[in-house]
């Protein structure tokens, strides 16, 4: 519900015409009484950590204050995303803020996975202020000392300096990479090429060096100035085959970004409701997606089926000639 739905539906039932400053007291009124204000919630948010702490074993909260007892930050994570993540999970995590739309402004904090199954694999949640080098430190304290050490373990992420500057402090031992999508946005944008910003998403997804410095050429022939800024970058940073661990195809924040999405209403209601919006929306998550595994008829889940199918169809095309005990010849039929 919107400030503008509350304007169409007074004009259409009570031929009433509001102001939208009227129709947005309105809206949050309604949410105060239904949901509590945003200081009552901010008073419940211990309280609320105690409790989900003690019904869901291995879940973990923190709450923490400044001296003089105001909000500061709130950290939340389930045990039963932990536990996922340790056990199944590629250790690739995207991580990512966005702004809250309550009355305090807050920003929230996401630490996604992705599945077998290519589904979003959500691990914490996090509240603070904005995003800075202070809040994003926090966050990213709590989830280290949440998932303990991960081998080979990577972050992905936008551009933003503190995020950068943050993993490095926290998980010295991890690879920091950035969104290829983020990357290629701020390749077209002082550039004004989509064609250019095309050809840089192609070639950070590069599986070999072959085709990586095939691209690399053609984007150096398309417009010198944008080669030498993609270059500058790091291709460690953004290229696939270049990356030092394994990035496991996920290339993009779309993860962390795709949360964002599924929380658009929640953002507006206090914080101790989005905690519990949020963890509701994990336990739906998670039930749902568990008896979808105990249905799968293959030994790989079924978007990995799906990809090998893809590459059978595409190995139907080739002919292959032995060319040592190891080596062999692959030719596509017809060339």
């Amino acid at each position: 519900m919107r400030p503008k739905d509350i304007i169409t539906d007074m004009k259409t039932m009570y031929g009433i015409q509001i102001m939208y400053s009227k129709a947005y007291q309105a809206l949050h009124y309604a949410l105060s009484l239904t949901y509590g204000t945003h200081e009552e919630t901010f008073q419940r948010l211990l309280s609320f950590g105690y409790v989900l702490e003690q019904q869901n074993p291995g879940t973990i909260t923190d709450l923490q204050c400044a001296d003089d007892s105001k909000f500061l930050y709130f950290f939340m994570l389930l045990g039963a995303s932990v536990r996922g993540f340790r056990r199944c999970m590629r250790p690739v995590i995207a991580v990512d803020g966005t702004h809250l739309k309550g009355r305090f402004g807050s920003t929230m904090f996401v630490a996604t996975a992705q599945d077998g199954n290519e589904h979003v694999y959500p691990i914490a949640f996090g509240y603070g202020d904005s995003e800075n080098n202070l809040s994003w430190e926090w966050f990213l304290d709590c989830l280290k000392g949440s998932l303990g050490h991960i081998d080979d373990l990577v972050f992905i992420s936008d551009r933003h300096a503190s995020i950068e500057a943050e993993i490095s402090k926290v998980f010295p031992y991890a690879t920091h990479t950035i969104c290829c999508w983020h990357f290629a946005e701020n390749v077209k944008k002082p550039f004004h090429r989509k064609d250019v910003a095309s050809l840089m998403d192609k070639t950070a997804r590069a599986y070999t060096e072959f085709k990586y410095n095939r691209y690399m050429g053609k984007l150096r022939n398309l417009h010198k100035n944008a080669f030498d800024y993609v270059g500058s970058a790091g291709p460690y940073k953004w290229s696939h085959v270049h990356c030092p661990q394994r990035r496991f195809r996920v290339m993009t924040t779309n993860v962390a970004e795709c949360i964002n999405s599924c929380l658009k209403f929640a953002r507006q209601l206090p914080m101790l409701t989005l905690a519990e919006f949020i963890r509701n929306m994990l336990q739906r998550w998670f039930h749902d997606r568990h008896r979808a595994a105990q249905s799968m008829r293959h030994q790989l889940t079924d978007a990995s089926h799906l990809v090998m199918l893809q590459w059978v169809e595409k190995c139907g095309y080739m002919t292959v000639n032995p060319v040592d005990w190891n080596i062999f010849s692959v030719k596509r039929s017809g060339k």
